[in-house]
């Protein structure tokens, strides 16, 4: 098989990734298509002994079910599926009748409460993973969700309820970087991943999967690591996933009994929940694309991960705010982590001499100086010499050198101001005391407010 994508475009050029080969007789073998005019292919598992995989054709108003299906002059057939994963990978059998994104939502947030007796805190991140796997066909990034399971805690039955109702999911346990090339990623599965090996290489590969592009080298060549991931493990997460690509989750200890989940009633929550995020996928796959979701409150990187959430909850602004809670947490602590941070306090530095007024240029040694100020006002003993400030500059791309006798600063144009406050946003500096101001036409320009003193 090979691996095209093609993005953009009219007519029936795909606009999202897929993997297909062309045999002898012109069918097409695919995993499943997403077409530009908003046709669908999906992979299905048709009532039959033994049960056959087949496709399923969606053109926004008529389903279709075959072994093969024609259209625009291509016939397309299933891809073949190697047996043993054919076993276990779970695939819908039908596609549930129209429901609310609400509805779909509460329903699996009461499952997994219900079975885990976890808190609010934990499920919701849980309910995101399982629209971002189905909707992750659409999404040009999909970011990892990290669940610390202690001790005590239903770790091994939060995998399997994931199983249940995730898109495509394969449960693997101890993956490490030789078995990535291995992993039938032409599938596009969700990895529910179980204490992987999380050196410092395999962090590199898995943090760059969360975006459509990255590829890895094969015994077959290029290989694309995109896709849904749940990492789920007893450490903390440490370095992995870092904080602007992961949604974090913490399983509490359960000291009572939880509800029993034998085999058949596994099987009935699957074959439900198959199905109901099936016709959630097609019904909203293509507005997906487009969704606008208002994520302006938020540093950059938890920025990229709300606009997902908003697409994957496609259809409810309601549903879509109930995110908000559990990404400002980890916002307040990247401001937190980016506010002791060398390269964010020089950006706070440079921003407080533009809003002291009076300043046209200003040398990176009086930066430096102001820099050590707010490391001490911190309790921080850090003094930067000024070279450890022009670095910072060159880092953040912040235009600097020369400014007349008085040695190597920053002139204070318009299109640094700019800069300087977009960086301010970016890095949460907005946070602290001062780093927004009233009148200032920067300040104005990215939207920015004075927060109004509470009575």
């Amino acid at each position: 098989m090979s691996l095209f994508f093609l993005k953009g475009g009219t007519g029936s050029e795909l606009i999202v990734a897929r993997v297909t080969g062309l045999l002898n007789n012109g069918v097409i073998q695919t995993c499943g298509e997403f077409f530009a005019d908003g046709s669908v292919l999906e992979l299905v598992r048709a009532h039959a002994q033994p049960p056959e995989v087949k496709l399923l054709h969606w053109n926004g108003k008529v389903l279709e079910v075959a072994a093969y299906v024609a259209g625009g002059g291509v016939k397309y057939a299933p891809a073949p599926i190697e047996q043993n994963l054919k076993k276990v990978l779970r695939l819908p059998t039908r596609v549930a009748p129209p429901e609310t994104t609400e509805q779909l939502f509460t329903a699996v947030h009461g499952l997994l409460t219900h079975h885990l007796g976890q808190l609010e805190s934990c499920i919701t991140p849980l309910v995101c993973a399982v629209f971002v796997s189905w909707m992750s066909p659409v999404l040009q990034f999909a970011p990892i969700v990290y669940i610390f399971a202690p001790a005590g805690s239903p770790g091994n039955l939060t995998l399997r309820l994931l199983d249940l109702v995730c898109r495509r999911s394969i449960h693997l346990v101890g993956l490490r970087r030789g078995d990535v090339a291995r992993l039938p990623m032409g599938l596009r599965p969700t990895l529910l991943l179980q204490e992987p090996d999380l050196r410092p290489e395999m962090q590199m590969i898995l943090q760059s999967s969360t975006h459509r592009g990255a590829r890895i080298m094969s015994s077959h060549g290029l290989l694309e690591f995109y896709g849904p991931k749940v990492i789920i493990s007893h450490k903390l997460s440490g370095g992995v996933a870092p904080q602007n690509e992961a949604i974090r989750a913490a399983l509490i200890p359960v000291t009572g009994q939880l509800p029993t989940l034998d085999k058949k009633m596994a099987e009935e929550i699957a074959e439900d929940f198959q199905a109901r995020f099936l016709g959630h996928f097609l019904r909203n796959a293509g507005n997906a694309q487009s969704a606008k979701f208002d994520a302006s409150q938020f540093t950059l990187p938890i920025q990229d991960i709300a606009q997902t959430l908003g697409a994957a909850l496609m259809g409810d602004s309601d549903v879509q705010k109930r995110i908000l809670p559990m990404l400002g947490v980890q916002d307040e602590e990247i401001r937190a982590d980016r506010a002791r941070a060398g390269d964010a306090v020089v950006v706070e530095a440079s921003l407080s001499f533009i809003h002291q007024g009076g300043w046209t240029k200003v040398r990176s040694g009086t930066i430096a100086e102001r820099v050590g100020a707010i490391f001490k006002g911190r309790g921080c003993d850090l003094r930067p010499s000024a070279e450890c400030v022009g670095r910072a500059l060159k880092r953040l791309r912040v235009p600097s050198g020369r400014i007349g006798s008085a040695g190597n600063g920053i002139e204070f144009t318009v299109p640094t101001c700019q800069l300087i406050h977009a960086l301010a946003v970016s890095y949460g500096v907005r946070a602290m005391p001062g780093a927004v101001r009233s009148g200032c036409k920067y300040c104005h320009g990215l939207g920015l407010t004075v927060a109004e003193p509470t009575s």
